[in-house]
């Protein structure tokens, strides 16, 4: 018989992963819909801008956010865990210009993916492969993705041509990303 460290068994009998993870998990709901308000409000600025193409791309990635944020939850619900939503912070950002969003947004990437990064790291110190596995099937691909976008149209933000060129080919480039997905 395999020998399992009593304060796991006891754990485990009431949901399937730990409350080290749980609480990353948590955490990081909190992220993925702070990451929603953050991009909403990038929408509105793009709106108030004219720059409609530029808003439906923002609003994509703020539902994008939301939908991050249930494969969580679903992950939760499934493993029998109960937990309350973290608070979300406001979003408190000064926007520079057009150009600012995107670098804002390739930095909020860059911290998303050291945060999946860190809930992988420590599902694997804990011997918890299903959640490894769900995280890399998941969380650690999307994420993949998200950084790769962002980093490719904070290349096109600082291209010398017109917004509405860029706002064209981003909307129209992501749009395709989002249809090869389905």
């Amino acid at each position: 018989m395999i020998k399992i460290d009593k304060k796991i068994y006891i754990e485990r009998r009431q949901q399937s992963i730990g409350s080290e993870i749980v609480d990353l998990l948590v955490e990081q709901i909190g992220h993925e819909l702070y990451n929603h308000n953050l991009y909403r409000t990038f929408a509105n600025y793009f709106a108030v801008k004219g720059l409609h193409k530029l808003e439906e791309y923002y609003v994509g990635r703020a539902d994008e956010e939301v939908k991050h944020h249930q494969w969580i939850v679903d992950r939760l619900n499934y493993t029998d865990v109960s937990y309350k939503y973290p608070n979300i912070p406001a979003v408190k950002v000064d926007i520079k210009d057009e150009e600012d969003t995107f670098v804002q947004t390739f930095d909020k990437e860059l911290e998303t993916t050291a945060l999946i990064y860190n809930i992988v790291k420590a599902a694997e110190k804990e011997g918890e492969w299903g959640t490894v596995k769900w995280l890399q099937d998941t969380l650690v691909d999307e994420q993949t993705e998200e950084e790769h976008i962002s980093r490719k149209f904070l290349k096109i933000a600082r291209q010398d041509i017109d917004w509405v060129t860029k706002e064209d080919y981003i909307l129209d480039y992501y749009q395709a990303a989002q249809d090869a997905d389905d």
